[in-house]
């Protein structure tokens, strides 16, 4: 029973109700959370979802992958996640290394990730684990729940319960594989959070590699070596700091390197600069959004449409419907289409709060912040506060920023490069390459990496310091 003395000494420092960290800690500041309700709700239904998860992913027959020793294991909880791990991922085997992949087995609908990735498969002795650990915890999470999120308890339950699920399979896999470094691009769902919680125990290092823009909503950033994307997110996770358990955790401080954005976005020469891209976040309304793009259809400018990959099937079905029969009309389903595909084919991205703007901007896209559904909290990433999107807010807005910017689609470079330090740099579009480069040469002589500045996270300061490497490839300015 080893496991289980392991298993719950992570989870007297992290617990449940850290694991799972939004629904835990920031439920009340999240509408998605706390106000739309869930389809199976109730105690009973809870426990029956979680039960339903388990034996989803259970499998009998495990992956040849995953029974030999690799030096990287790297997880991909999201399609988005996938998008910032790919280059890292390329870049690390075409040096030599050894490199599993990990996703959930509901990603490999994305036919450009087919192929991959290993899904994410539980044995029976997982199983069994798992339910060990519920029975002889789920009281005390119910308890907590109870006095604490009540509306955990019948809206969440499963997702809490899910922790179980995630510690048992990656105790198992990191003694199978047996891994020098963890590599992860999310750092507050309940898969990512379990995994780096097993890491963290068994002292292996961990690596986040950000996948969007970040919120100061999110957990204190604990990895060994974080790549966020520019300054934006280091001054966001200053703030991210008390947001963390008062246990006395095993865990460590960050070095923090400002690394760029990391996914593939291609800047297409034969971009069809007249479309304009519409991009949906998971609280749009579909109503808002089929009047909206009615009414710019009705100008006669070509629209394409991008709904979340979240997007339930009753609102893709309507969209193809409403659409089926306007001509300038087109819509891109995240399932078949790349970010960076659909960012090719555009000349403006109109979009609410959603980190496609920085995407779109890094891809000579000209972003405009229309809000479909008011926000609890407008201009939530500051992209129009740093000047990154334009704003609009009507329909004669929109098209007024359309025609004023027809001539020059460039975002603002400095506001791009707040948020994306490599903008501009030889580095642009090698972000992957950067990110490779920098972890193998930890091996080998640690300080000496690429162009970089790195930051520290000192404990009981909670304020970042800053120190520099030695570059070996120091950053130039094109243009």
């Amino acid at each position: 029973m080893r496991w289980y003395s392991e298993l719950k000494l992570i989870l007297s420092e992290e617990p449940e109700i850290w694991l799972a960290y939004l629904h835990g800690q920031k439920i009340n500041s999240l509408a998605l959370l706390n106000e739309r309700k869930p389809r199976y709700r109730g105690f009973v239904l809870q426990i029956l979802k979680y039960g339903a998860r388990l034996f989803r992913d259970l499998r009998f027959m495990q992956s040849p992958e995953l029974r030999r020793p690799a030096k990287f294991f790297v997880f991909a909880g999201t399609a988005n996640q996938m998008g910032a791990l790919d280059q890292t991922i390329d870049s690390l085997r075409l040096r030599g290394e050894t490199v599993v992949t990990i996703c959930k087995r509901s990603l490999l609908q994305y036919n450009y990730y087919s192929g991959r990735y290993t899904p994410l498969a539980m044995s029976p002795v997982d199983a069994f684990r798992s339910l060990f650990l519920l029975i002889t915890r789920g009281h005390i999470l119910y308890k907590t729940l109870k006095k604490n999120h009540p509306v955990s308890v019948a809206w969440h339950f499963a997702t809490f319960c899910d922790a179980y699920n995630y510690l048992a399979y990656f105790y198992r896999i990191m003694f199978q594989v047996k891994p020098d470094f963890v590599i992860v691009s999310n750092d507050h769902n309940v898969e990512n959070r379990c995994l780096l919680a097993v890491a963290h125990h068994l002292k292996i290092k961990t690596v986040y590699l950000q996948h969007a823009s970040v919120s100061p909503l999110f957990p204190a950033l604990r990895v060994d070596y974080a790549f966020l994307d520019g300054k934006s997110a280091l001054d966001t996770y200053q703030l991210c700091e008390p947001n963390q358990p008062d246990t006395d955790r095993n865990v460590p401080f960050p070095k923090v390197i400002l690394s760029g954005q990391k996914k593939r976005l291609n800047k297409s020469k034969n971009r069809q600069r007249s479309i304009i891209g519409v991009a949906l976040n998971a609280l749009d309304s579909s109503d808002a959004a089929i009047n909206f793009i009615k009414a710019l259809a009705r100008r006669g400018v070509p629209i394409r449409l991008r709904w979340h990959p979240g997007q339930i099937d009753r609102d893709i079905k309507r969209f193809r419907s409403e659409f089926s029969s306007i001509d300038n009309v087109s819509l891109s389903d995240p399932k078949g289409e790349s970010i960076s595909e659909f960012l090719g084919q555009i000349g403006w991205l109109i979009a609410g709060n959603s980190s496609i703007h920085l995407e779109a901007a890094l891809a000579d896209v000209m972003p405009i912040y229309y809000e479909l559904t008011p926000p609890e909290r407008p201009d939530y990433y500051g992209y129009v506060e740093h000047q990154l999107a334009k704003p609009a807010k009507s329909v004669e807005e929109v098209l007024q920023v359309i025609e004023e910017t027809r001539k020059n689609h460039a975002p603002d470079p400095e506001a791009v490069r707040y948020y994306s330090a490599t903008y501009l740099t030889e580095w642009e579009g090698r972000e992957g390459e950067l990110v490779a480069e920098y972890l193998q040469k930890l091996d080998m002589e640690l300080g000496v990496a690429v162009g970089l500045k790195h930051y520290e996270i000192t404990a009981g300061i909670h304020t970042l310091k800053e120190a520099t490497y030695t570059s070996s490839k120091p950053f130039v300015k094109q243009g």
